[in-house]
């Protein structure tokens, strides 16, 4: 049986629409991370959601110089980046090659003059809220008070701040996490709706950024100490799209005969405060000990990028964990999706 492991991965910084990387393109991003992987790999796959097209897979990679390497860009929105990493496992399984999942996110440049333009998730016929109306219908159900979705956000980035990421590549730096406990309850309701409790504080903000993971067999190759297990991507109810990684979540542990009772290392990507609060509702989690290197609440949230940065969060906590520890990555989708990946310290 051949066991997959990571043997590389980086990151840029994340930083804000329209600040310190708003002129970089999605491939160039991606590219700055391919640069630094130790190995040229024979197959890359990308996850990207509001690129210019053309394959950004293949344009990233030819400006890595792996004009031999195949290239194929997903789009599983916020999702993409775990998928990207899921289909990388099976291609490394099934052949034995060394491949880069990659994520590339510029909303800067894809949307230059500040207007967002948004596609559908769904068909007509079925339920397509918008993230933030979800968000908040999802605090509305579960109990989840303003304060405790800010409370929550406060967490994230004093998390953040107390461990700076060791893959972050490049000139830049995170602009993201600060002190915001200020901003308890002061900050107003992002939407109208009179129900509405999701703040600018509980809500992640658009971002630039890029990152890749390196998997090879681990027969083949010196790694970080991580082992790949396993991945699952599920579809759920599209009102709430929310709660799709519990399905994920668990689904992906029945696979391997484990209860989350077993994982020691947990990182949900922070779309909102309520989603990750009511995922950890749903699977009896203590939300003081998820994400415990902070997430997309203070870093802002680079769509298709989060789902592999969340990963190599989850990294850096199993490289210095005791061998046979295990953690999961997850992430709700838009439309109605759920994508967990299972990994353990080698």
């Amino acid at each position: 049986m051949t066991h997959v492991v990571v043997t590389a991965g980086a990151r840029t910084a994340i930083t804000g629409w329209h600040r310190a990387q708003a002129g970089i393109a999605a491939h160039e991003l991606a590219a700055t991370t391919f640069a630094v992987m130790p190995n040229k790999p024979e197959m890359v796959l990308l996850g990207n959601t509001i690129g210019s097209g053309g394959n950004i897979a293949r344009i990233a990679a030819l400006a890595a110089g792996w004009q031999s390497a195949g290239a194929i860009t997903f789009d599983a929105q916020c999702g993409s980046g775990l998928v990207a990493v899921g289909q990388a496992f099976a291609q490394v399984k099934l052949t034995g090659q060394t491949v880069v999942a990659g994520v590339t996110e510029s909303p800067s440049t894809a949307w230059p003059n500040g207007h967002r333009v948004q596609a559908a998730f769904t068909p007509p016929g079925f339920a397509d809220p918008d993230m933030t109306a979800a968000a908040d219908q999802l605090a509305a159900e579960f109990g989840i008070t303003r304060a405790a979705q800010e409370a929550y956000a406060v967490q994230s980035h004093q998390w953040a701040m107390d461990h700076p990421s060791e893959f972050i590549i490049g000139q830049h730096r995170d602009d993201g996490p600060r002190d915001v406990a200020r901003l308890l309850g002061r900050l107003g309701p992002v939407t109208n709706s009179k129900t509405a409790t999701v703040t600018g504080l509980a809500a992640a903000r658009i971002a630039d950024a890029a990152a890749a993971i390196q998997l090879a067999p681990a027969t083949q190759a010196q790694h970080v100490g991580v082992e790949i297990l396993g991945y699952r991507l599920v579809g759920a109810d599209s009102a709430r799209p929310g709660l799709a990684a519990v399905p994920a979540i668990t689904s992906l542990l029945a696979d391997h005969n484990l209860q989350v009772t077993d994982i020691a290392v947990l990182d949900i990507i922070e779309a909102y405060a309520a989603q990750v609060l009511a995922v950890c509702q749903q699977l009896d989690l203590d939300p003081a000990k998820i994400n415990a290197h902070g997430g997309a609440l203070a870093h802002g949230h680079p769509w298709a990028a989060s789902g592999t940065i969340g990963l190599l969060t989850t990294i850096e906590q199993l490289t210095t964990a005791p061998t046979g520890t295990l953690g999961v990555t997850a992430a709700a989708i838009a439309g109605g999706m759920g994508v967990a990946v299972l990994t353990k310290t080698l």
